[in-house]
C-alpha cells in the first residue's frame, strides 16, 4: 500500500470545523488560497503545508509532522487609527476562533495524534478599499499512520 500523508485530510477536517463554529457565519473560509472571494471583507484561507516523516517498525509505521499555514483576512473601509484598530481587532477575533477550535479538538475530528497553533504573524496595511489586516498561523500537527 503506498504511504499517504495527512495533509489533505487534515484541510479537510478543519475547514468543515470551522464552518460549523457560529462566531464564524458569515466569514468564507477556504481550503486553498482563494483567487477572488465574493467575500472580500473577511475570510480564512489555508496556505501551503509542509510535511516530514519519520519511519517505524521497518517502514509499515511512520510519523508524520504537519506544517499548515492558516491566513485571516479582514478588511474594513477608511483610512485612520481607529478603523486599523477596529480591523485589527476582528481579525484577532476570527484567528482566536481558528485557535479555539484547536483546543476544542486537539485531533482535528482524529485527522491527528495532536495539533497546535505555534506562531502567529499580524500584518496591518492599506488597500484601495480601506484597511487589511492579514493574520498569519503556522498550525503544526502531528499524525501517526501506517501503509
Amino acid at each position: 500500500m503506498p504511504v499517504g500523508s495527512a495533509v489533505k485530510t487534515v484541510r479537510d477536517n478543519l475547514k468543515t470545523q470551522l464552518d460549523a463554529r457560529s462566531n464564524l457565519s458569515g466569514v468564507a473560509i477556504f481550503k486553498y488560497a482563494p483567487l477572488d472571494s465574493n467575500n472580500k471583507k473577511e475570510f480564512i484561507y489555508f496556505g501551503d503545508a509542509n510535511s516530514s516523516m519519520d519511519f517505524l517498525a521497518f517502514g509499515s509505521r511512520y510519523e508524520e509532522d504537519i506544517d499548515l499555514k492558516v491566513f485571516v483576512y479582514v478588511l474594513r473601509a477608511g483610512a485612520g487609527d481607529s478603523v486599523a484598530s477596529t480591523t485589527e481587532s476582528r481579525a484577532l477575533a476570527l484567528a482566536n476562533e481558528v485557535i479555539d477550535q484547536l483546543s476544542d479538538d486537539a485531533t482535528i475530528n482524529g485527522a491527528v495524534v495532536v495539533s497546535r497553533m505555534r506562531n502567529m504573524t499580524v500584518e496591518n496595511t492599506l488597500s484601495d478599499e480601506g484597511r487589511v489586516c492579514v493574520i498569519e498561523m503556522d498550525i503544526e500537527a502531528e499524525a501517526e499512520t501506517s501503509e
